[in-house]
């Protein structure tokens, strides 16, 4: 399989999540925390497309990656639970996608 066909679920499980915080993950959005987001309303609309249910919308930050965000849940996680999604979405992001060392085809 490659890097890419892994889906966020996926990620979060083989991080350790158990399967009902990865799979109460709907999607999110992040950028880099000094820059405010263009378009942001579009981008949560993106990311909502498609999805009917209860959604919950976390704000989060990685001081780790200087980031900030929103998850977005179909259950309630806390504010420290939800800062850990995003950095395991951030660790995948930066070592396994955007590093050039892997080949993301394979």
């Amino acid at each position: 399989m490659s890097i890419l066909d892994k889906s966020w679920h996926e990620v979060l499980r083989n991080a350790g999540f158990d399967d009902a915080v990865a799979e109460s993950l709907i999607g999110f959005i992040t950028w880099h925390e000094y820059e405010i987001y263009p378009k942001l309303g579009h981008e949560i609309n993106d990311v909502l497309n498609g999805y009917e249910g209860r959604v919950i919308a976390r704000d989060v930050i990685s001081s780790k990656y200087h980031h900030q965000g929103l998850l977005f849940f179909d259950e309630p996680l806390s504010e420290e639970l939800s800062n850990r999604i995003l950095d395991t979405i951030l660790d995948y992001e930066f070592r396994e996608v955007y590093d050039p060392q892997n080949d993301i085809h394979s």
